[in-house]
């Protein structure tokens, strides 16, 4: 089965929680934390985070099992890595009053 990388499937942004972290060494910050609904699948536990450029972008959870094997979700297709930073960024705003650069 072959897919259309440009075409964006419908996704939904679930449990936003605003977080406005404190910037770390190197400036970056944590914003926001949500769920991401798409293609019948949940995943849990995805960010925002502000780089120290001022740039907002999302991505997937990261983490390590209990065995210290890495975890981590990827959102690999630019386009859809774009339209959730896009929506999740919207929503921050609406709901903070916190202007954000996505690009």
């Amino acid at each position: 089965m072959t897919t259309n990388p440009t075409a964006v499937p419908d996704f939904t942004i679930h449990n936003l929680h605003i977080i406005n972290s404190e910037p770390n060494k190197i400036g970056n910050r944590l914003l926001a934390v949500f769920d991401l609904w798409i293609s019948g699948l949940k995943v849990c536990g995805c960010v925002l985070t502000e780089k120290n450029t001022g740039i907002v972008t999302a991505h997937g959870p990261i983490g390590k099992t209990h065995r210290g094997d890495n975890v981590r979700i990827h959102l690999a297709d630019p386009a859809l890595g774009r339209a959730v930073t896009r929506r999740v960024a919207m929503a921050y705003v609406a709901l903070t009053g916190f202007e954000v650069a996505d690009e």
